[in-house]
């Protein structure tokens, strides 16, 4: 028996034509005894259709885990309150602000969750800006440190539509769970970067070697050495098993399929991955 499965609900293709798929990410974490939680809520309520297709139910997860607070991570979340989820909502304080996306250097789009797509106070969140233990063998991480010149996931991203404030997205989170062989690493979209996600686990955690690594990982439009130092951080940690999906992008995609051969799936909805 695996210690736990994670099912994906919404991404940005879908593994079962039977399924809908958007720009979005959810996953539902299923560590049997230890109870389910659910990462991300994708960017409307298809998450929760896409979950009854498959017999599972969202509504009744033991908690959420947000790994930030841009739209297509957290717009779902309306639709999980009226489903009639009561559980806690584990997050970064500032991933309830608002925060805009610059399109073809003129327009800016809201993509945050502070411009009323949900009603504050929200309840049942409880911040954090560090490190939670969830439950034994599911841990929460984000206020994840930039080395500098290290790569990160944030260029046209402000906190204004003037493009005056950087929106450095310091909500950027990911879950770690003990698997059977090793640390599973799951991401939201990895703005930190993957190496500075992958060197903070080892300061903070001391996590050497890491077996997965599943989620976006925003390399869509990132530069060559971008994608240089997210291979060396898959090399360095000795990851046996990539699934990257959501905003990880085509590039990115095509790139760690051919550099990371015969370790790299892509991931889809519907997608069940045990470990």
């Amino acid at each position: 028996m695996p210690r736990f499965t994670l099912t994906i609900l919404t991404d940005n293709r879908s593994a079962d034509p039977e399924l809908g798929f958007e720009h979005g990410w959810s996953v539902l974490v299923d560590l049997g005894a230890q109870g389910r939680w659910l990462w991300d809520t994708g960017q409307t309520g298809l998450f929760l259709e896409n979950a009854r297709a498959l017999g599972l139910d969202p509504a009744r997860c033991d908690g959420l885990a947000l790994s930030h607070g841009h739209h297509d991570h957290a717009g779902g979340l309306p639709a999980l309150l009226e489903a009639g989820f009561t559980g806690p909502i584990i997050g970064h304080p500032e991933l309830l602000s608002r925060r805009y996306s610059r399109r073809d250097g003129l327009t800016y789009r809201s993509i945050g969750m502070g411009d009323g797509r949900i009603s504050l106070p929200l309840p049942g969140f409880s911040p954090e800006t560090d490190i939670r233990e969830l439950v034994p063998g599911l841990t929460f991480v984000t206020g994840i440190t930039r080395r500098p010149g290290a790569f990160a996931a944030t260029t046209d991203l402000f906190r204004d539509t003037a493009g005056q404030e950087t929106d450095t997205v310091p909500d950027d989170a990911c879950l770690v769970l003990d698997g059977e062989k090793g640390t599973v690493v799951l991401l939201g979209c990895c703005h930190s970067g993957l190496g500075n996600t992958l060197a903070h686990l080892r300061a903070r955690l001391g996590i050497t070697t890491i077996e997965a690594v599943i989620g976006g990982l925003h390399l869509g439009k990132a530069p060559d050495w971008a994608l240089d130092e997210t291979l060396a951080s898959l090399a360095e940690y000795g990851v046996a098993r990539l699934s990257p999906g959501h905003c990880t992008g085509e590039a990115g995609f095509d790139r760690l399929q051919q550099d990371f051969p015969g370790r790299t799936t892509i991931t889809g909805a519907g997608m069940r991955l045990p470990f």
